[in-house]
C-alpha cells in the first residue's frame, strides 16, 4: 500500500514537473533571459507571502491524529484572510519593489501576479486535507490538469508575443483551474468556521514552522534579489533557469519524499520501523537524487544548447554549480522530517536559522563577485549546513551520523565514477552536433552508472532489477 501512495505521489510530483519543463522549453525559445529576470525578481516576495498565509499549519494538521474538519475549516479561514492581507500589502509597495530594481514593469506586474496568492490561499487546506488522508491519486490528476493548461495558455501567450506576460498567464492559469478542478474531483467546497481557541492551540506549533519556512525561504531568494539588484535582468534569467531545472532533478523528488513520507513516517508509531523506513528511504532518494544530478552536471552545455537554444548558454556553468551546492539536501530533508515528527519544531527552526545564516553570510562576502563565485559561496554554506543537520537530528531516532554517512558514500560512488568517464567521453568527441554529444554521454553515463553498481552490489540498484524481472513476468 505505501508503494501505491509513493506512485501516485511520484506521478503527481513528475508528472506536473515534466509538464512544467516542457513548458519551460517552448516558452524559453520564445521569450528573452530578461522576461525571465523579471518574473524572477518577484519570487522572494511571492514566497514570504505564501510563507505567512500557510504559516506550518499543514504540519499541524498532518501530524495530529485528532485533527478534525473544524480545524481545517479553521486553518482555510486563516489563510484566505492573510492572503488578502498580503495581497493588499504587494499592491501598495509594488512602486517601491519597481523603483529598487529600477524596472519599471514591475508595478503591474507585482499587482497582477500577486493575485495567485489568494488563488492558492484557497486551496491550501484541502491540499492539506488529501496529504493527510494519502488522496494521492486525486492530487495528481487535480494538480496535472492545472498544469497542462497552464502550460498550454503561457505557450499561446508567448507565442503571440505577449513577452513575460505569458510567465504571469501561465502561473494564474494554472491556479484557477487547480481550483475549479478541486471543486469537480473532490465535490469540495470551502466551510467558513473560525474557533480562536483552536487557533491558538495550532499557532503554538505553527510558529515555530512559520518562522523555519519564512527562513528558508529568504535563504532560497535571497540569491535571485541580490543577482537581480546588482547584476542585469538576462543575467538573473540564467541564473533562474538554473535554478528551474534543479527543481526538475531536486526538488521535485524532494517533494515526492515530503509530501508521502511525512504522512506515512508521521502514522508509524512502532520506533524501530519508522528508523528501519529512515534507512530506506534515504537509500532510494540518494540513490535517484544523485543519478540525475550527476548526469545534468556532467552533459549540462549540450543540454543547455539542444534543449533550450544557443541563448540560454550562458546557463550551463550555474546550473552546474546549483546542482551540486543541492548534492547533500537530501540529508537535510530526511534529518528535517525527523525533529518534525518526532515534535521538535524548535530544532528545525534553529537549524534554518544556521542554515539560511550561513547562505547570507556567504552572499555578503562574494555578492560583488561574479554569479559563479557567488553560487561557489552557496556551495559552501548548504554543505555545511547538511553536515550539521546530520550530527543534530539523526540522533532522535538513532540514525547517527556514521550510519548516514555510510549510505551516502555507497550512492554516491556509482554517479560520480559515471560523470567522470562521461565528461572525459564528451572531451574527446571532435562533432559539434549537441544530439550526439548528449547521446554519447548518456550512453556512457548509464553503462557506468550500473556496472558500478552491480560490481559493489548496491542494495537498492539490485532491488530494482528484481521488481523491473518481476514486472516482466
Amino acid at each position: 500500500m505505501r508503494g501505491y501512495h509513493y506512485s501516485w505521489s511520484a506521478i503527481q510530483r513528475f508528472g506536473t514537473q515534466i509538464i512544467s519543463f516542457v513548458g519551460n522549453v517552448l516558452i524559453a525559445r520564445l521569450l528573452t533571459p530578461d522576461d525571465y529576470g523579471l518574473i524572477a525578481m518577484l519570487a522572494i516576495f511571492m514566497s514570504i507571502a505564501m510563507n505567512f498565509t500557510e504559516s506550518g499549519f499543514a504540519d499541524y494538521l498532518i501530524r495530529d491524529p485528532k485533527s478534525s474538519s473544524k480545524e481545517f475549516s479553521v486553518v482555510f479561514v486563516h489563510n484566505v484572510v492573510f492572503a488578502v492581507l498580503f495581497y493588499a500589502i504587494l499592491y501598495i509597495i509594488a512602486p517601491w519593489i519597481a523603483r529598487f530594481y529600477e524596472e519599471p514593469e514591475l508595478v503591474v506586474i507585482t499587482r497582477v501576479l500577486g493575485l495567485n496568492i489568494i488563488i492558492k490561499a484557497l486551496s491550501l487546506s484541502e491540499f492539506t486535507r488529501m496529504r493527510k488522508a494519502l488522496e494521492f491519486k486525486n492530487m495528481a490528476i487535480i494538480q496535472i490538469v492545472g498544469a497542462l493548461v497552464g502550460l498550454i495558455v503561457g505557450y499561446l501567450m508567448a507565442l503571440y508575443n505577449y513577452g513575460y506576460w505569458a510567465l504571469v498567464g501561465q502561473v494564474l492559469t494554472m491556479g484557477v483551474v487547480t481550483l475549479i478542478m478541486l471543486t469537480v474531483v473532490n465535490a469540495w467546497w470551502p466551510k467558513w468556521y473560525f474557533d480562536w481557541k483552536m487557533y491558538k492551540v495550532m499557532r503554538k506549533f505553527g510558529n515555530n514552522m512559520l518562522v523555519s519556512y519564512f527562513t528558508n525561504q529568504i535563504g532560497a531568494n535571497l540569491y535571485a534579489v541580490f543577482i537581480g539588484k546588482f547584476h542585469s535582468a538576462s543575467a538573473l534569467g540564467f541564473y533562474n533557469q538554473a535554478e528551474k531545472i534543479n527543481k526538475i532533478s531536486f526538488q521535485s523528488i524532494n517533494g515526492i519524499v515530503l509530501t508521502t513520507s511525512y504522512s506515512l513516517l508521521a502514522k508509524e508509531q512502532n520506533r524501530v520501523k519508522r528508523l528501519k523506513m529512515y534507512k530506506n528511504l534515504l537509500n532510494h532518494f540518494l540513490f535517484v537524487h544523485l543519478a540525475i544530478s550527476a548526469f545534468i552536471i556532467g552533459a549540462a552545455k549540450p543540454i543547455m544548447s539542444f534543449v533550450f537554444g544557443v541563448q540560454w548558454l550562458p546557463t550551463a556553468p550555474l546550473l552546474q554549480l546549483v546542482l551540486i551546492s543541492f548534492l547533500l539536501q537530501p540529508l537535510v530533508t530526511i534529518n528535517s522530517n525527523i525533529v518534525k515528527i518526532e515534535n521538535k519544531p524548535h530544532i528545525y527552526r534553529n537549524l534554518t536559522f544556521l542554515r539560511n545564516g550561513l547562505l547570507l553570510l556567504m552572499l555578503l562576502i562574494t555578492y560583488t563577485f561574479s554569479i559563479e563565485i557567488i553560487l561557489m559561496g552557496q556551495i559552501i554554506a548548504r554543505m555545511i549546513s547538511a553536515i550539521v543537520d546530520v550530527f543534530v537530528c539523526g540522533k532522535y531516532i538513532e540514525f547517527y551520523p556514521v550510519k548516514q554517512l555510510v549510505i551516502l558514500t555507497k550512492q554516491i560512488l556509482a554517479p560520480g565514477v559515471a560523470l567522470v568517464f562521461g565528461f572525459l567521453m564528451l572531451r574527446q568527441l571532435e562533432t559539434q552536433l549537441d544530439i550526439v554529444k548528449l547521446m554519447g554521454y548518456a550512453l556512457v553515463y548509464i553503462i557506468v552508472f550500473v556496472g558500478v553498481n552491480l560490481v559493489v552490489k548496491n542494495e537498492t540498484m539490485v532491488l530494482l532489477i528484481k521488481k523491473i524481472q518481476k514486472s516482466k513476468q
